[in-house]
């Protein structure tokens, strides 16, 4: 077999079924061996846009629990394709980026004088969990295997290989390795574990705080059962949203929204499970934690990291989570009485507009991929998520314009549920160029874009802290309907918000790649106001 050959049968062995990319000179042999190896095991999806490759396979990734792979040549092909290695790192999803390289003799030479130049390891190294160049035949195998070690271990995250061309096309013999799964973790010791149990026992607000690594470690089971026992509410962080079902009377959504920070101020123990306390999910670390503090996660490295914790459990979260459960027990809890008067609140608020009408008419296990907009920041804390898989965000290094691609990938790897971009003007606009690649292969996504003629966050965040001034926070859009149409699409206008849902049904029952856009020119000082981090996370005034 030539090297080509030996990577697509090495990526069957690991299970991919899908690909997403570009093919072009350095990668041209793969795209041969893709051909010929991966017909009928593999699918090949075209993006328009490199950005899009890692993006497509970020949102199949979330949806799946398994790994996204896009393919693209070096320099400007992985550049481009780089935003989505860096949200895959920041929100610990494992997506592997494959790249092609000139020949092996090239790399005495400075990157400057190649075509297509770029260190890609030095470039890639800090936003990956591996990457690595295989220099010969024999080193596919190897790099291939270490590549799917690194993200089926551990918190998931992100790899890069690279593949000469004389590499691809040079031949040789070498054993295909079999499938990687993930290692087995030991259980928490036992005298921390004890530890815990006596602080929790002492509790009379317990208060769960749980991280994607709960649904990681397939311990979403385990969080339930134990905070029913514990009559404990649960937050989540941004990237583990449904990680406890949100119609569980225990579920408080996202930590940072008002039902988050009022328990937090009332609770008198907080266990965090699997949490890493990231910028956004903290409000920059400046939300408080309860002085009693028990931090439990699979990597040792996390306890204390960010906030300093009275315990710190190490071990696999869903044995040591079952060990908890079997040993813990509240005698008085003080929840009953605390929680109704702050649902109250929160639910009293005026309602958003589409927010609300999205789950009147879509099925429960309709997929969301949320852009970064006025309206989508409101889906943390107001929209209710019962799997973690169904809501696809850029969470941690938000990137704009990343939910139309994203919810292309969901939608190739769930082609038979509802899959439904929503996102903002501006955002779709980075990621519109794929509106292609949905006609090209059938790609049946709803769109909707919410058309206020502005980056309303930030032409908020400027208003507020200069004075009103504003600074080309205004857009130029296009007839988002005739731009859809273009295509091929279907596409429809919402002028009036009380037509949105029969439409939304139309585009739902039109078999075909749609967009709705919704028109909210008249509502930009009340989408403005409906932004959770512009107004300290009060609870919400802005009626439409």
């Amino acid at each position: 077999m030539n090297g080509g050959d030996i990577l697509i049968e090495c990526l069957k062995a690991q299970g991919v079924s899908t690909v997403f990319g570009m093919p072009g000179t350095q990668n041209i042999q793969i795209y041969d061996s893709l051909l010929r190896r991966g017909e009928g095991n593999i699918n090949h999806f075209l993006v328009r846009h490199e950005y899009s490759a890692t993006i497509m396979a970020d949102g199949f990734a979330r949806a799946t629990g398994d790994i996204g792979v896009a393919i693209t040549v070096p320099g400007p092909g992985a550049s481009n394709a780089s935003t989505g290695i860096l949200e895959a790192f920041t929100d610990c999803v494992p997506i592997l980026l494959i790249t092609g390289q000139s020949h092996s003799e090239c790399y005495k030479r400075h990157p400057s004088k190649m075509f297509h130049g770029l260190d890609q390891m030095r470039f890639f190294e800090p936003l990956t969990k591996y990457c690595a160049i295989a220099h010969t035949v024999s080193e596919i195998p190897i790099v291939v295997e270490k590549a799917f070690k690194a993200m089926r271990n551990g918190r998931p995250g992100p790899t890069v290989l690279e593949f000469p061309m004389d590499v691809t096309s040079g031949n040789g013999e070498v054993r295909i390795p079999d499938r990687v799964d993930r290692d087995d973790l030991p259980t928490a010791d036992v005298s921390s574990l004890s530890t815990a149990v006596d602080k929790i026992r002492n509790a009379k607000l317990p208060l769960i705080f749980a991280g994607s690594a709960v649904i990681h470690s397939n311990a979403r089971t385990e969080l339930k059962l134990l905070a029913e026992k514990l009559n404990a509410p649960v937050i989540v962080t941004r990237c583990a949203k449904g990680a406890l079902s949100e119609d569980h009377p225990l579920a408080l959504q996202v930590s940072y929204g008002y039902l988050g920070q009022q328990a937090l101020n009332q609770a008198d123990c907080l266990i965090a499970i699997g949490t890493r306390f990231t910028s956004i999910d903290t409000r920059n670390w400046s939300l408080k934690m309860p002085k009693s503090f028990i931090q439990i996660d699979e990597d040792e490295d996390e306890i204390g990291r960010e906030y300093p914790c009275d315990i710190g459990v190490v071990g696999d979260l869903k044995l040591t989570l079952q060990a908890l459960i079997e040993d813990v027990s509240i005698d008085r809890n003080g929840w009953d009485t605390v929680l109704p008067p702050l649902q109250a609140a929160f639910n009293s608020q005026p309602p958003l507009p589409i927010t609300h009408e999205l789950q009147d008419v879509l099925p429960r296990d309709t997929i969301y991929a949320v852009d970064v907009h006025s309206l989508g920041y409101a889906s943390f804390a107001e929209f209710p998520i019962y799997d973690p898989r169904t809501l696809l965000h850029p969470n941690i290094g938000v990137a704009l314009g990343y939910s139309y691609p994203a919810a292309l990938g969901a939608k190739i790897a769930h082609p038979n549920r509802p899959v439904v971009c929503f996102s903002g003007d501006g955002g779709f606009m980075m990621g519109a160029m794929e509106l292609s690649t949905a006609m090209k292969y059938g790609i049946n996504v709803v769109t909707i874009v919410i058309n206020d003629d502005c980056l309303s966050a930030i032409k908020g965040s400027q208003q507020k802290g200069f004075e009103g001034r504003t600074i080309d926070t205004d857009l130029q859009n296009p007839d988002f309907v005739e731009f859809a149409h273009s295509f091929g699409a279907y596409a429809r206008r919402v002028e009036n918000l009380e037509d949105f849902k029969p439409v939304l049904r139309d585009a739902l029952s039109a078999e075909k790649p749609a967009l709705i856009e919704v028109m909210m020119h008249g509502y930009q000082d009340e989408m403005i106001d409906s932004i959770g981090w512009l107004n300290g996370f009060a609870l919400r005034k802005a009626r439409f």
